[in-house]
């Protein structure tokens, strides 16, 4: 029989939310307090802001309601060692506070599911116990054992495993200005330990796809911690879109991300350029942001760019944004070159009846069945893109065809929402029983 979840009180916290943070975590925690809401639990979030006019770790809501959302504030002020981006003082201190408000405010939460504690202290979790709390977290990067978060090394090699020696190195070219290489191993060892202990602190651990598995395993945490819950995407408004136009006129391709060298922009870009003239056009949206403080990848991407190249920035987007600028667009492409955990970005695109053109790794590999909803390429090779888009450009046909199949690989956030309170309500019974048993 189906599981019946009771009515939850659930806190989520991130480390941002839409609309000042508009990545990849944040946009999945906005779309799962709205369809926690919507299926009667009580949703309250708590995310860190920027906030140049509140103090540090000053917490305020800033919206009331189901779900609502409290503010605390961290800037990353006085930081000066690396290991003070994973505790972050007051950040701590401040979540004691606001649980202990709550509680005097008659406002008491069943459990708490962590998303990314990036300038939200490692601590937290001792925090969210303290006050009687079940922790559900979700890994949905490798922050808590690499700070680059995507074990995408300096040298621009995707790493298997975290090791102290390879990591130290890698330290040391990201942040110069605080770790020589000895420095940079010995804070590598610190921060390894420091992820399995606050890894080991969490009753439950999520994680979007298998794939993201192994290099958790390899630092030691046991397969059977690990719940796999797929990510859900907002279904509601893309699966009103249109089928792609698919011409005449060149193919419109699209990619949608952050500016990373992990993500592979490059690659595409490079691909596209060797495509004849008038036969493909790419719009490019997402965050150009600087990489740890390096400028390098951005230009490495536009410089590229020549008069007459059918390749245009549009800046970054929201949500809200993605039924307008996936409107008109043939293919979506995600060249990505790292072991992305999953990969909204192509899911949202197969909600669309967006085809998609995805590299075989991580997560990415997972939405598409080679040959129909889309293409699945070697991560970096770009004579394979160019081919496989000139191919695309050529038959638009197998575009249609793809497209006709892609919309019934996506899922919503209420499918992820239901698989995740069955998640809460197991823990929070298990915490329960725990404590019986103990008294």
């Amino acid at each position: 029989m189906p599981m019946v979840v009771a009515v939850m009180r659930i806190l989520l916290l991130c480390h941002g939310l839409p609309p000042e943070s508009v990545g990849g975590v944040e946009q999945h925690v906005e779309g799962l307090s709205r369809a926690l809401a919507a299926a009667g639990h009580h949703v309250h979030i708590y995310a860190r802001t920027a906030a140049p006019d509140r103090a540090q770790g000053e917490f305020f809501v800033e919206r009331s309601g189901n779900p609502t959302i409290t503010r605390v504030a961290y800037r990353w002020q006085g930081i000066a060692s690396l290991e003070s981006i994973y505790q972050c003082e007051p950040m701590a201190l401040s979540l004691r506070r606001f649980l202990a408000e709550r509680r005097a405010m008659g406002e008491h939460f069943d459990v708490a599911h962590v998303h990314h504690l990036t300038g939200m202290s490692t601590d937290s979790i001792d925090e969210l116990h303290a006050a009687g709390l079940p922790v559900v977290m979700t890994l949905h990067d490798y922050w808590l054992m690499c700070p680059r978060g995507q074990m995408w090394h300096a040298h621009e090699v995707v790493c298997e495993r975290v090791e102290a020696n390879r990591c130290g190195e890698c330290l040391h070219h990201t942040y110069p200005h605080w770790l020589d290489i000895p420095q940079g191993i010995a804070s590598a060892a610190r921060i390894h330990e420091r992820a399995r202990v606050t890894i080991a602190k969490a009753d439950c651990l999520v994680v979007p796809s298998a794939r993201a598995i192994p290099p958790f395993l390899a630092l030691g945490v046991s397969a059977e911690r690990f719940t796999v819950v797929e990510n859900g995407v907002d279904t509601t408004a893309l699966e009103q879109l249109a089928p792609p136009p698919c011409g005449p006129g060149p193919l419109r391709l699209a990619y949608f991300g952050t500016i990373l060298p992990s993500k592979g922009l490059h690659i595409l870009i490079e691909a596209v350029r060797k495509q004849a003239p008038g036969t493909v056009s790419l719009a490019i949206h997402g965050n150009a942001v600087s990489y740890h403080g390096d400028d390098r990848f951005l230009l490495r991407c536009f410089q590229q760019l020549q008069p007459g190249d059918a390749i245009h920035y549009h800046g970054p987007y929201s949500t809200q944004d993605l039924p307008r600028l996936l409107a008109p667009v043939d293919v979506v492409c995600a060249p990505a070159l790292w072991q992305e955990a999953f990969g909204l970005t192509v899911r949202e695109a197969l909600s669309a009846a967006r085809p998609v053109v995805v590299s075989r790794i991580g997560g990415l590999q997972d939405a598409v069945t080679d040959g129909q909803e889309g293409l699945v390429l070697p991560p970096g090779d770009v004579a394979a893109w160019a081919v496989a888009i000139r191919s695309l450009a050529a038959d638009r046909s197998l575009v249609r065809r793809m497209a006709a199949a892609a919309r019934p690989r996506a899922r919503g956030f209420s499918a992820m929402a239901d698989d995740l309170t069955k998640v809460y309500a197991r823990i929070s019974a298990e915490r329960i029983s725990i404590g019986h048993q103990r008294s």
